[in-house]
C-alpha cells in the first residue's frame, strides 16, 4: 500500500514537472540587446521579441545592456538562472570580444546554451567616386599599384566593419589603412561621402541610400556565390566579380545562460521559427537587407565555432592586441 502511495506521488510529481515545462513562458521573458539602440542587432532584436511575444503569448522585453564591446550584457546573462527568462541577443561581437579583451567574465562557447540564429545581412564595398573605379577588379588592380594608400573607415578598433575590411583586404591580396571613427556608422559614413576616406566595407543596408543617390559606388556585395541583394540588385556579389573567399555576413541570433532546459530551448526555437515565418517580420527585415534562417541549437552553436575561430585568425593577422 505504501509503496502504491509512492509511485502514485512520484508519478503526479513528474506530471508536473512535464506540466511545468509545457507551459513555457509562464511569465515575461527579458531579452538583453548588448549593443546600443538604433543598431542592427537592437532592430532585430526588438522585431523578434515581438513576434515572439505573439506567438509564445507572453510579454519578452528588450533590454539594452551596452559596454565594454558587448560583454556588459553578455556577461549578466551568463550569471543569470538557466529557465530561459533571460536571453541574449547574439552577432559578432560575442565571437569578436575573447579576442579583443584580455579577460572577458564568461567563455562564450561554455557558459550559453545556443538557440537558434536568427538571420545575417551581407556588407557592401562602396568607394567615393572621385576614386575613378567602377569595378571590384579595378579597385584591387589600383589597390596593388599604390599598396597602404588607400584608406578605409570603420567604427573602431575591433569593430565589425574593421575586421571585416581585413578579411576583405585578406582575400584579394592589398593593403589597406584603417582610418577609426568614433560614433558608430554615422561619422564613417560621412567621411567616405566627404571622400576624406576612400572605401568602407559595412552592411548593406547602411550604405543603400548613398549608393542609389548617387553619393558613393558599390563595387560587390559579400553575399554568397552567385547570389545577389535583393537591396542593390545590380551590383555582383565578390565572386561574381571575380573575388573568390570573400564571403562574408553579420549574422544574428538568440542564446541563453548555459544549462536550459532542452524542452525550454525547443520552445523558444519553435517560436523563432513561427515569428521569421511570419509576413509582417518578413517585410520588416527583408527590407534591412536581413537573409532570414531559424536555424536550431546545434546549427547554430557550430557556427559560434566557426566564427570565433575565423575572426581570431583574422584578429592575429591585423595585429590587433587584447586591451
Amino acid at each position: 500500500m505504501i509503496r502504491a502511495i509512492c509511485l502514485f506521488v512520484a508519478a503526479m510529481l513528474a506530471s508536473g514537472a512535464s506540466w511545468a515545462q509545457a507551459t513555457y513562458p509562464a511569465k515575461s521573458v527579458k531579452v538583453i540587446i548588448p549593443q546600443a539602440v538604433g543598431g542592427s542587432s537592437d532592430l532585430m532584436g526588438r522585431v523578434l521579441s515581438e513576434q515572439l511575444a505573439e506567438e509564445l503569448g507572453q510579454s519578452f522585453v528588450v533590454e539594452n545592456r551596452t559596454g565594454a564591446g558587448g560583454t556588459i550584457g553578455s556577461a549578466f546573462v551568463a550569471n543569470s538562472p538557466p529557465d530561459g527568462y533571460t536571453l541574449l541577443m547574439v552577432d559578432q561581437s560575442f565571437v569578436l570580444a575573447p579576442n579583443l579583451y584580455k579577460t572577458v567574465p564568461y567563455d562564450n562557447l561554455k557558459d550559453f546554451t545556443p538557440i537558434s540564429e536568427m538571420g545575417r545581412i551581407p556588407a557592401a564595398l562602396v568607394v567615393n567616386p572621385e576614386l575613378g573605379v567602377k569595378t571590384l577588379a579595378e579597385f584591387i588592380a589600383y589597390a596593388k599599384a599604390n599598396p597602404g594608400k588607400l584608406n578605409y573607415g570603420s567604427g573602431g578598433v575591433g569593430s565589425a566593419v574593421h575586421l571585416a575590411t581585413e578579411f576583405f583586404a585578406r582575400s584579394a591580396g592589398i593593403q589597406l589603412t584603417h582610418v577609426p571613427f568614433s560614433g558608430g556608422g554615422g561619422p564613417m559614413m560621412s567621411a567616405v561621402v566627404g571622400n576624406h576616406v576612400q572605401m568602407v566595407l559595412t552592411a548593406v543596408p547602411t550604405v543603400a541610400p548613398f549608393v542609389k543617390s548617387g553619393k558613393l559606388v558599390a563595387l560587390a556585395v559579400t553575399t554568397d556565390d552567385g547570389k545577389r541583394s535583393p537591396t542593390l540588385p545590380d551590383v555582383p556579389s565578390m565572386s561574381e566579380a571575380g573575388l573568390k573567399g570573400a564571403t562574408l555576413y553579420f549574422w544574428y541570433g538568440l542564446s541563453g545562460p548555459a544549462g536550459m532546459p532542452k524542452d525550454v530551448v525547443n520552445a523558444v526555437h519553435a517560436g523563432m521559427q513561427k515569428a521569421i515565418a511570419n509576413p509582417k517580420v518578413r517585410d520588416k527585415l527583408e527590407k534591412q537587407s536581413a537573409e532570414l534562417a531559424a536555424n536550431g541549437p546545434d546549427a547554430f552553436g557550430k557556427l559560434l565555432q566557426q566564427e570565433q575561430a575565423k575572426w581570431s585568425t583574422v584578429i592575429r593577422a591585423a595585429g590587433i592586441k587584447p586591451e
